[in-house]
């Protein structure tokens, strides 16, 4: 087998913000943690703390990481008993996205999902010549809170955790993703946002399954056979993928210290009316197998 799968399971231990195009004054949240986000944490994370006194590695490194793992996205979780069980979205025709708990019938609109998940910290810039807010620079932040709020305000809230997987090959890595029990990801961390706990990390095993679907870890790439994306999708490096429906965003950044151009994405939750076999690529996009990745 080429490649090992596991699982991780994480605990939010302070609001969480992952940025995505703004609306007005407000700076807003993703509701989950992209795989490039989660690479670069891993890459800082591994990079400081085994470079001792030396300046960190991380161009090296990101790529050798980049080679011999693939992340899939984390998604909000939450504990029911002794079961971590994830919240996934699914675009829907005449509904738009719904988040469905664990695969199954619970579900939640993406606005009743986003009110239950998310909250706005305020912000202004302070103007140097009287040390007061400037005027208008107020905005506002969103942020993944550390608890769910509960819609119907009955029951005990409970913990938000991200769930997700980590694919490597040839076990590469293995031990220093063993040692990693906390992480800061996202934006702001400096402020001490983003920082994440690890609860939960086992190898998976017997008929490997990612996000309830089946998973092929002998090709050259991980392969997951979905008829939901779970990651992005770009256009653009593939040919057009028939039948895919959903929700299209502009998705960029920087790459290496350099701006990236950006190009077109299905967003996580497109569907197909038939299974794909998916491959993960090396910054976590989604690609079809029949296509050149």
């Amino acid at each position: 087998m080429t490649w090992t799968a596991l699982r991780w399971v994480w605990r939010l231990e302070a609001p969480l913000f992952v940025g995505m195009p703004p609306a007005g004054a407000l700076n807003r949240c993703r509701p989950y943690v992209p795989a490039r986000v989660l690479w670069g944490a891993v890459t800082a994370e591994i990079s400081r703390s085994g470079n001792g006194e030396g300046f960190p590695g991380y161009g090296k490194l990101g790529g050798e990481l980049a080679l011999n793992c693939r992340f899939t996205y984390l998604f909000p979780a939450e504990k029911r008993g002794d079961k971590f069980l994830a919240w996934m979205p699914k675009f829907e025709k005449m509904r738009g996205h719904q988040w469905y708990c664990n695969g199954g019938k619970e579900s939640l609109s993406d606005r009743d999902f986003r009110r239950r998940l998310l909250d706005s910290r305020p912000g202004t810039a302070i103007a140097s010549e009287s040390d007061s807010a400037s005027e208008g620079t107020l905005r506002e932040t969103e942020c993944i809170n550390p608890w769910w709020r509960d819609s119907n305000c009955k029951g005990e809230t409970n913990a938000i955790l991200l769930l997700g997987y980590v694919f490597l090959r040839n076990n590469r890595f293995r031990r220093q993703l063993d040692d990693i029990d906390t992480l800061f990801i996202g934006g702001d961390t400096r402020y001490g946002l983003g920082k994440i706990c690890r609860v939960g990390w086992h190898e998976v095993s017997g008929g490997s399954f990612v996000f309830g679907q089946r998973v092929c870890l002998d090709g050259e790439h991980p392969e997951i056979e979905s008829d939901i994306v779970w990651g992005h999708v770009l256009e653009g490096d593939q040919t057009q993928i028939d039948g895919i429906q959903g929700v299209k965003e502009f998705l960029g950044g920087w790459d290496w210290g350099k701006p990236w151009r950006g190009k077109i994405a299905w967003v996580p939750g497109s569907f197909l009316n038939h299974p794909v076999a998916w491959s993960i690529d090396q910054n976590g996009y989604w690609v079809d197998k029949e296509k050149k990745l």
